[in-house]
């Protein structure tokens, strides 16, 4: 029987962000006491996104993921790479999808999504006042956009570039009250 997926906004967060600049997955091992090693990892140069992510886990699994060198936080658990998998299908770069339950859910929860992804993956160009994100996902990029939709924020997308990158483009993004305590965290020296 599969777990029922409950929706908070921690976990929203983590599914945003390992749909950024996260990662899940299965390998195989030749360990004598297990046939695989799954792994949950989240990369950034911002220690308060890090430090956010670790606390959201924590709070949602009671584990405290491991620090490595203040640029990734990562927990290896095959119960809970295959919670992810199970509950949003999967989540590699070219692969990632918002799930319906994100897509029908309430406004903050859409709102902390989008924002969660942003922090990692968008560039706000001040002098355009657009903010766009770059990806190779098509088809993640469009499930961005229609919560955007839902949200009754306009947006567009264009591509295929000549590096087959698609890019999510927010106009006038300064002037969008939904995103008005939206600020792009700033890495750490």
């Amino acid at each position: 029987m599969e777990k029922e997926l409950v929706l908070s906004p921690e976990l929203v967060r983590i599914h945003a962000h390992l749909c950024g600049d996260g990662s899940v997955y299965l390998y195989k091992t030749k360990a004598k006491d297990r046939k695989f090693i799954g792994v949950i990892g989240y990369y950034n140069k911002n220690q308060l996104l890090l430090d956010r992510f670790r606390s959201d886990f924590s709070k949602l699994f009671g584990v405290k993921m491991k620090m490595r060198e203040n640029i990734s936080v990562s927990i290896s658990s095959i119960k809970r790479v295959k919670y992810f998998i199970d509950s949003f299908g999967r989540l590699g770069s070219r692969e990632w999808r918002v799930h319906d339950s994100i897509k029908n859910s309430c406004k903050e929860l859409k709102l902390e999504w989008l924002k969660s992804f942003f922090e990692d993956e968008a560039y706000h160009e001040k002098k355009e006042n657009r903010l766009k994100v770059k990806s190779m996902n098509y088809k993640g990029l469009k499930d961005a956009k229609d919560l955007l939709d839902s949200l009754s924020i306009f947006s567009n997308i264009t591509g295929p570039n000549c590096d087959k990158s698609y890019y999510l483009t927010i106009p006038k993004f300064d002037s969008i009250k939904e995103f008005n305590d939206f600020v792009k965290t700033p890495i750490r020296k």
